[in-house]
């Protein structure tokens, strides 16, 4: 019975292959006879590294804290913008339509912006100048993602997570003639929700575009005088938020076939 159907095999294929040479005889000499090329099957799963590069925008408020104050003593709040760029790192796995995914992000920025109260409020006689300047120079994301490829090559996502940073503060009081600065540092956690489109350019290349809110609360750092100030400090405390856009690139490692 296995003899039979080997047999039958072979001569289906010789017909077939006769048919072939046969079709090809009958082209014009020289006629390229080339095969179709085969599809390629998009899918998200695996991993990644990329860059990126944007812009930010947001606002941080400033808020004197000494305990010597009868009350906290509000500084006002300046508009921050600037230029940011780094890379990320992540996994995705992709079951059916819909993709999950982890992510790392770092990014180097120059989110900076500075105002000036006048008159201070303490003492309308003795008004003062306050004038407040800070900058964003970095901040890092952990995120978890959920996209939905709505076709094989381009995927729709939603993520949210922790994230970092760090300001550097300026802050000078001029009162009487006299000019006190004070600086320092102070890091933040927050958290971060935002969206994009990711679109495979080739099968180990995607381009994105993405749109990110970061919100770092109110942390304290305790700025340390300079100047008229030497030896003193004053807690001032930040509360940021930012809203980012990026476009970048990723390469995913391996081929992404079924």
């Amino acid at each position: 019975m296995i003899a039979n159907r080997m047999v039958v095999a072979l001569v289906l294929a010789g017909i077939v292959g006769v048919q072939a040479e046969a079709f090809s005889a009958d082209l014009p000499p020289g006629t390229l006879v080339t095969k179709a090329p085969a599809s390629v099957a998009y899918r998200w799963t695996g991993c990644y590294v990329g860059a990126n590069v944007g812009g930010g925008s947001g606002r941080t408020s400033f808020t004197d804290v000494r305990p010597m104050l009868a009350s906290p003593l509000d500084l006002g709040s300046e508009r921050t913008s600037g230029a940011l760029g780094g890379g990320q790192v992540g996994c995705d796995y992709q079951a059916g339509g819909w993709v999950f995914g982890v992510q790392g992000l770092y990014d180097a920025s120059d989110l900076k912006g500075s105002h000036q109260l006048v008159p201070g409020p303490a003492d309308p006689r003795f008004p003062n100048i306050y004038d407040l300047s800070s900058r964003m120079s970095w901040f890092a994301t952990a995120t978890a993602r959920v996209g939905y490829a709505i076709q094989p090559q381009i995927l729709i996502y939603a993520k949210g997570g922790a994230a970092w940073t760090q300001s550097t503060v300026d802050y000078a009081v001029t009162g009487m003639g006299i000019t006190s600065p004070y600086a320092g540092a102070g890091s933040h956690t927050g958290w971060t929700a935002g969206g994009g489109v990711e679109y495979l350019l080739a099968p180990n290349w995607s381009l994105f575009a993405e749109y990110n809110y970061l919100d770092f609360g109110s942390t304290t750092p305790t700025l340390q005088g300079n100047g008229a100030a030497a030896g003193f400090t004053t807690p001032i405390q930040l509360t940021r938020r930012i809203d980012t856009a990026m476009f970048g690139v990723n390469y995913r490692f391996g081929p992404l076939g079924p």
